[in-house]
C-alpha cells in the first residue's frame, strides 16, 4: 500500500527537481539542453547560434552554442577545438570522444574546463562549455552530469 505522504513527498521532490532547470532549444541548429535555472543570460550571439550565462555569484561561465563544421568530420572538429584550448592554456586532462559525440575537459591556474559536443544536423556541431573554479568542483560535478545528459540534437534533420 502506498502512503498518501510518500506520493506527495515524491511530487513535491519531482517539482524541486524541475525547478532547479530550464529548457531551452536553438532555433538555428536545432540542440536542445537544460540550463540551470540560477544562471542569467549574459549575453545572446546576434546570429541566433546560442548565449553565455552566469551563475549567480558570477564565477562560473556556461556558454551554449552551435557553429559549422570547420574540419572534414565531426572527430576532426574535436581534436581541432581542443587543440585551440591547449593553444589557450589549457591543460587537457580528459578526452573521450566518438563519431557523433565528444567530452573533455581541463584546468588552467585555479579554473576548469568542461566541454560536450554533439554532431548536429548539416555538418554543424552543438557545444556546451562550462568554466568554473576548482575549488567548486563538488557543486558543477551534477550540472555537468545534467548538461551532459539533456544535450541533444534534433531527431531529424530537415
Amino acid at each position: 500500500m502506498i502512503r498518501p505522504c510518500l506520493v506527495l513527498l515524491c511530487l513535491v521532490a519531482t517539482a524541486a527537481v524541475a525547478e532547479d532547470w530550464r529548457p531551452y532549444a536553438n532555433a538555428r541548429f536545432g540542440y536542445a539542453v537544460d540550463l540551470p535555472a540560477d544562471f542569467a543570460v549574459t549575453r545572446e550571439a546576434d546570429n541566433g547560434d546560442g548565449m553565455a550565462l552566469a551563475s549567480k555569484d558570477g564565477k562560473a561561465e556556461l556558454r551554449v552554442f552551435g557553429a559549422n563544421r570547420m574540419e572534414d568530420d565531426f572527430p576532426a572538429e574535436i581534436k581541432s577545438r581542443v587543440a585551440m584550448d591547449k593553444q589557450d592554456g589549457w591543460t587537457i586532462s580528459y578526452d573521450k570522444p566518438s563519431t557523433s559525440w565528444a567530452s573533455y575537459s581541463g584546468s588552467r591556474k585555479d579554473r576548469i574546463l568542461y566541454v560536450r559536443a554533439i554532431a548536429l544536423c548539416h555538418d554543424a556541431v552543438g557545444y556546451v562549455t562550462l568554466e568554473y573554479p576548482k575549488a567548486q568542483l563538488k557543486q558543477y560535478d551534477p550540472v555537468v552530469a545534467h548538461l551532459v545528459k539533456t544535450l541533444s540534437a534534433p531527431p531529424r534533420c530537415g
